[in-house]
This record gives C-alpha cells, structure tokens and sequence, in this order.
C-alpha cells in the first residue's frame, strides 16, 4: 500500500533545509533563511535557481509556485525603504503580495556536503574531495542534562524538535548513561522526587547531544519546558570542531594526470564559460585541482597549501592573477553564474526525493530559465545553464 502523503508546508521544506545547510554555517555578514511568505502555508509546487530576478518571479507567479528557493540572497543589505519604483524591492513586495515565500541558502548552502561546492567538484570529475576552507570550528556545542528515566523520551524529543542531535545527515543523536544523582532540596520548595530538606539519591540519565551554539537558547527553553525537575541541571560546552565535509571549496584529485591545457580547456567548455581567464603557469601533467565557486581568487594560498596546482573558480581580482604566478600554480576563473549553477539541478532532485522519502507531495523543479548577466559582446546573448 503506497504511503499516505500530504504536501510540505514552507516550513517543511525549510527544515530539511535547515538539516542539509544550517543557517549557522553561512557566513557572518550573509543573509540567509526566509525572506518572503508564511512558514505554516502550503507548499505544493517549489523551484530552484540561482537567483532572483524579473524572468524567474514572472514565470514563478504565472505557474503557480509556491517557494522559490534561491542561492543568491535577493535581500542582501538592510533596507531604508520598500519602494516599489526599484527593480529589487518592487520585486519582493510583488513576491509578498503573492503570497510567494522566497528562501535563500547562500555560503552555507556553498559549503555543506552535496552543496556547490562538490557539485562543482563532481562535474570537473575530481575524487577524494576534502573542503578547502573548513568551516569556522566554533559553531557547535554539546548540551549535557540528566533525566529521571520515565521521562527521558519526553526530553529528548523536546531537545531534538528545538534543533539538537544533528550529526551529519543523522538525527536525534544522542549519548545516554545511567547514574545517581544527589540533592538536597531547600524547605518549600516541591521536587520531582524526594522530599524537601532531605538529601536524596535518586536514579537518572545522563543524557548528551549536539547543537549549534546559535539555537543553545531555544534548545534550554524546550528543556526546561518539558523536564519535569523544578532545577535540572544542565551544562554547554562550546565546542572545537567543525561538521564533517562541510567547508569552503573542495580539493581533490583526477581518476589519472592529464595534460594541464587540455583538461583546463575541457573544464571551459563542460561549464559552458564563454570568456575563461588563465593566469600562472600551468603543471606539465594535472593531478590535484581545488575548486571554489562563485568568486574564490583569495583562497589561492589555501589551495596551495593543500597541495593544489590548479584552482578553479568563478572570478578572480587582478591581484590573484599575480599571486598565481607567484605561487607559481594555475588559476583558471570561468564565470561566477557557470561556478555555481551546476548545483540547481542536483539541489532540486535532493529536495524532492527527502520530501518524497517523508511521505510528502511536493513538486520541486530546478527553473530552466535564467543565466548569467554578462553578455557575449560578439553574439550579445545571455549565456545560460550549462
């Protein structure tokens, strides 16, 4: 019998969402999450794109969409007016009339696992990719209590509900002991188990999980709300480390060396760039290759370190031209739009098949319109999805 199934609300796309590209992994001056629309409405017919503009909100409104899912924040610095006489806030007050929930999953969404980053990895073919950057290792905490065993289940569920136990593609992690635990509870007051001014050894869980530093507030008040004890004690230790797989670009290696040109110009046309830069001199043969999209000509030294003799990304300053040569490695820059759109496609097939897998009825479709800004001056056509 086929699974009941009913369609996702916005806030169930966000969640899985939330799951593969924590907010909190974005960078600090990004701007991510729900910039349009209602988490509790529906959300039976979802795109993904690049990014926002005047083609895509059109055909968006014309075909019934519900979410747009984005990876170009369309709403990037603060607002001093919602002026509907400017292309980009006529644009979103035109969305929120709708009822068009718009989200964005920008440098989180670059760095997370199957994220741009090994999209663009796995479409220039490299192997054994690790991230270039990884990510910033102060973002995680683990979250420790302890709970009378009848009411374990009730915790963790409340703990797990407010964002903690995410490990990887894994949820409700979680680390469970037995102990005893002692108290004395002062005159007056009315604990769980024992009595008032009697000191009590009493049996209990230790219970240990994970959560991002930025929702250990909310994760303490669902705590408190569901613990039964007057006082539960409760420990958060920030942590060193960061999430497996999820960095900055990838750095890996090729099936086997290739000619440097060759592959150089074989990457050019598999992304469809019509105007690639090369700049520092190129290996004899190709074994090693970091990848960064979008614009990564900074990260040059990292590639280096990394061992790299190539570092592919979408655009690059003139001074990294010269650092290139100076490290004496390549930089070859094919255009930011041709970097990052490689992840559409796979993005929109992952978010149908986890919704699919949960029992909900989604259509999601990677929007086949859009393409980069620039124009060939010889043709003057955009140039679009690869």
């Amino acid at each position: 019998m086929p699974m009941s199934s009913r369609h996702p609300t916005v806030a169930d796309l966000m969640a899985l969402m939330e799951a593969w590209a924590p907010a909190w992994t974005a960078e600090s001056w990004d701007r991510v999450g729900l910039v349009t629309g209602e988490p509790r409405a529906t959300a039976a017919n979802a795109w993904v794109a690049l990014e926002l503009d005047d083609g895509l909100l059109e055909a968006a409104l014309a075909g019934g969409v519900d979410m747009l899912l984005l990876h170009h924040p369309p709403l990037f610095k603060p607002l001093t007016d919602l002026r509907s006489d400017r292309p980009a806030t006529a644009r979103l007050l035109k969305a929120s009339a709708a009822g068009l929930a718009i989200f964005a999953a920008h440098t989180n969404l670059d760095a997370a696992p199957g994220g741009v980053s090994d999209a663009l990895a796995a479409r220039l073919g490299l192997t054994a990719t690790t991230p270039l950057i990884p990510l910033a290792s102060d973002g995680l905490a683990k979250l420790v209590t302890f709970v009378p065993p009848d009411h374990y289940e009730e915790v963790a569920t409340a703990l797990f509900a407010a964002g903690a136990g995410r490990i990887g593609g894994y949820r409700d992690c979680a680390f469970v002991a037995s102990g005893t635990g002692t108290f004395l509870a002062p005159p007056g007051s009315n604990p769980y188990l024992g009595r008032a001014g009697q000191r009590e050894r009493v049996s209990e869980l230790r219970l240990e999980t994970l959560i991002p530093l930025n929702q250990a507030g909310q994760a303490l008040k669902a705590l408190k709300a569901a613990h039964p004890y007057e006082e539960p004690a409760v420990d958060v230790y920030p942590l060193r480390q960061a999430p497996a797989g999820c960095g900055l670009g990838r750095v890996g290696g090729l099936n086997e060396p290739r000619p440097a040109q060759e592959f150089a110009a074989w990457a050019a046309r598999e992304l469809g760039a019509r105007a690639p830069l090369l700049a520092g001199p190129l290996p004899q043969r190709l074994e090693r290759v970091a990848v960064l999209g979008g614009s990564g000509g900074e990260f040059l030294g990292a590639a280096a370190k990394a061992g790299a003799q190539m570092l592919i990304t979408g655009e690059a300053r003139y001074h990294a031209a010269q650092e290139a040569a100076d490290l004496g490695m390549a930089l070859l820059v094919l255009g930011h739009f041709q970097t990052e759109a490689v992840v559409v496609q796979p993005w929109a097939q992952r978010l149908a098949r986890e919704l699919a897998q949960g029992g909900l009825d989604c259509r999601v479709e990677a929007f086949a319109g859009g393409g980069d800004p620039w124009r060939d001056p010889v043709q003057g056509m955009l140039i679009h999805h690869a």
